[in-house]
């Protein structure tokens, strides 16, 4: 049994070791950027239990910050996914003559390794509850507890990204209920069957490969969005940590951020999603043939490369629109300076594809 989690920890560590370079990379990039604001943002998940936990906190917040919670711990499992399971040596560890339950210890202890904070403070933070009044009365916060535990075992579980309660359920529940009354235990206990339903049915996925098939190009391009996924995930987990951040300044502060402060978090965002055309590059590089004769058209390759790009700017346009009041016409210049950025990929790459976005961005403080 020692020997079996000592092993099972070295792959963990070793495949931990093999993501630092990468890493290393996206975290130089963004304090760059960011600087002080990435240090302050690690807390942030942790700040927001109590936001979480308060019983009277209005239900549009609530949904963002659980929301915003559940993506967080989703993304931090997801990336070490394959660290966590040893997917790289399973046929090796399958013929080790281990008990299934003992294999499935380790990998309880090295999920909680990898969630660490995010994934145990929730559970901790039951153990202050007094008595079975308060429990009842606080019986919300119990039910969030065991939606991360959820969201945790549907990280390593599913395949796909689970559609229905990360994408679907929160924007329809802001919707629904904006302005409106749900309580805090309904909204959970709804949140909780929906990760339900995601981890055993995955209905998105079903619906998609039933009526809705991949064809010829989006076909091979999806199979090389799911062998790196961790490359869209992280841009879509920074750009929500952002607003989150801008979200609970604006909130703590009692005042919208003006304009020149909405330009500066635009170009940010803009840098953000516009550089996953390093990806796009990196796909026409290993396919060049084959996308050669699809694609006949040389616009028609810039067109297909920015409808994932611009369906991030999109949800980060309506959030920023509707629960941090950002003007209309401020946010039009969001998906101009991610086709900015993206075009600037292609034509540059990684030597000066900041400039061309940044001027833009100066022009507009100017303006």
């Amino acid at each position: 049994m020692k020997g079996y989690l000592q092993l099972r920890g070295k792959i963990y560590y070793h495949e931990l070791r093999k993501m630092l370079p990468a890493a290393g990379q996206l975290i130089a990039f963004l304090l760059s950027i960011l600087y002080l604001a990435i240090p302050a943002s690690i807390l942030t998940a942790l700040i927001s239990l109590s936001i979480i936990a308060d019983i009277n906190t209005p239900i549009e917040q609530r949904i963002i910050y659980q929301w915003g919670y559940f993506f967080l711990l989703y993304f931090l499992i997801r990336i070490q996914k394959n660290a966590i399971l040893g997917l790289n040596y399973q046929h090796y560890l399958a013929t080790l003559p281990i008990p299934v339950k003992l294999k499935h210890t380790n990998t309880v202890l090295l999920t909680l390794i990898a969630g660490n904070l995010p994934l145990l403070t929730p559970v901790f933070l039951l153990t202050f509850i007094p008595d079975w009044a308060t429990f009842i009365s606080q019986l919300h916060f119990p039910v969030f507890a065991l939606s991360i535990l959820i969201v945790a075992w549907l990280s390593l579980k599913n395949q796909s990204l689970p559609w229905l309660s990360f994408l679907f359920a929160p924007l329809i529940l802001l919707l629904a209920f904006k302005g409106g009354s749900l309580s805090a235990i309904s909204l959970n206990s709804l949140w909780l069957l929906l990760l339900v339903i995601d981890t055993y049915y995955e209905p998105v996925s079903f619906i998609a490969k039933k009526s809705l098939p991949v064809k010829y190009y989006w076909q091979i391009r999806w199979i090389a969005i799911m062998k790196s996924p961790a490359n869209v995930l992280i841009r879509i987990f920074f750009c929500g940590l952002f607003i989150g951040m801008v979200a609970y300044v604006q909130y703590k502060m009692g005042q919208i951020a003006n304009g020149y402060i909405q330009i500066l978090i635009f170009w940010f965002l803009a840098i953000v999603i516009g550089s996953y055309q390093f990806d796009n590059e990196e796909f026409y590089q290993h396919y060049p043939h084959y996308l050669s004769g699809l694609l006949n058209q040389f616009y028609t390759r810039y067109f297909w490369d920015m409808l994932p790009a611009m369906f991030i700017t999109l949800i980060s346009a309506v959030a920023m629109y509707f629960y941090l009041h950002f003007s209309m016409p401020m946010i039009t210049l969001l998906p101009l300076g991610v086709l900015i950025t993206m075009l600037s990929v292609s034509k540059y790459h990684r030597n000066f594809f900041i400039i061309p976005s940044l001027l833009y961005a100066l022009l507009m403080f100017i303006l």
